[in-house]
């Protein structure tokens, strides 16, 4: 049959338990203080480092782009259209692999 664990005795730990709240007050030597009341700073502030901000335009500045690039898209689609798009070989597979993970 297992040993039985007795929860009560796990450790050596007793806690120390007050008896009232005068108790406390004894224990820790206080006294009837005022509560010190302290003036809240409503006054938020918020700084960026000049690195946040030089991030911050970077960002505006790629928002402002276009997605695609018109102009390559019409400049290929006109070579493929006339038949003088020849990409290389090793440009097509440069283009297969550069999406694979090897």
């Amino acid at each position: 049959m297992p040993n039985k664990i007795n929860i009560d005795k796990i450790s050596e730990f007793s806690p120390i338990r007050a008896i009232s709240q005068s108790d406390i007050k004894k224990a820790s030597g206080e006294t009837n203080k005022p509560v010190e009341v302290k003036k809240a700073n409503n006054e938020d502030k918020l700084d960026f480092s000049s690195r946040a901000s030089e991030v911050g335009k970077l960002v505006e500045q790629l928002k402002s782009l276009p997605d695609v690039r018109e102009e390559k898209i019409n400049q290929l689609r006109e070579q493929v259209a006339t038949g003088k798009y020849n990409p290389s070989s090793s440009d097509i597979a440069a283009a297969i692999l550069k999406d694979e993970n090897i």
